[in-house]
């Protein structure tokens, strides 16, 4: 059976959540100590920055197949939504030192180095 833990993050205590979904979820797949590390460090990042950057969203995450390797494999998918403003310069966004919020710009760098497969798609006005 699948299992998908489906985090609403709307205020701060909430990111707690999205990073212990995140080592569950590696939990279950198997993963290693610095893996598990890594993912819940993605978790922490994209739910920060649904707070900070879009008053809230949705977190969800979930083991899944890795994508040709053995049936039994798997690897934790984190997806991030919201509705917030959206980003109009997606490549500076994913550049260290690039920050709408004053912080120090390197969380969603450090989510594209730190996972094996990483995806941003923002529109201006209707979110990310």
């Amino acid at each position: 059976m699948t299992r998908v833990w489906d985090v609403p993050v709307h205020d701060s205590t909430r990111v707690r959540d999205a990073r212990v979904a995140a080592e569950d979820a590696a939990a279950l797949a198997g993963l290693d100590g610095p893996r598990t590390a890594d993912a819940a460090l993605v978790a922490t990042e994209l739910a920060t920055n649904l707070l900070k950057h879009a008053r809230g969203g949705q977190l969800l995450v979930e083991p899944v197949a890795a994508p040709g390797a053995r049936s039994e494999a798997l690897m934790v998918q984190i997806v991030a939504v919201d509705h917030g403003p959206g980003m109009s310069d997606v490549p500076a966004a994913l550049g260290d030192g690039f920050s709408t919020a004053g912080s120090l710009g390197a969380g969603l760098g450090t989510c594209r180095r730190l996972s094996d497969d990483f995806d941003l798609h923002s529109v201006p006005g209707r979110g990310t």
